[in-house]
């Protein structure tokens, strides 16, 4: 095999609910024992931040990913901003800034984040 299917990953997790892409991408480096950005580079080169994953991707990035972790694009979609209009995107916190202690969920080792939790 050759190209991108060539690169899909044998062990995927599946998301939570409201995951951050970014999130369900740093649960899967954790199992893998690489960094989040080696594992995000792995689909997509030149991405330089998992920020960049969670808020400006595109219809191509998103179809990579979606290959890679054998998934609809249209979940990895949902765990984006994509949905977010660009001029309110400077308003999402770069990381969680609300957090319930008895709701907080452990995935894979890691904690997952929720896209809620970085909304105002």
């Amino acid at each position: 095999m050759t190209g991108i299917y060539a690169r899909q990953l044998p062990v995927r997790f599946p998301p939570c609910a409201d995951e951050l892409l970014s999130s369900w991408i740093i649960r899967h480096a954790a199992f893998y024992a690489i960094s989040p950005l080696a594992m995000l580079q792995h689909c997509l080169p030149e991405v330089r931040s998992l920020r960049t994953a969670d808020l400006a991707l595109t219809e191509d990035r998103v179809d990579c990913i979606a290959s890679m972790f054998s998934v609809d694009p249209a979940m990895v979609r949902r765990m984006t901003f994509m949905n977010v209009p660009q001029s309110s995107r400077r308003l999402i916190a770069g990381e969680p800034r609300q957090s319930c202690s008895s709701c907080l969920r452990i995935g894979g080792g890691s904690h997952i984040i929720l896209r809620s939790q970085l909304l105002g």
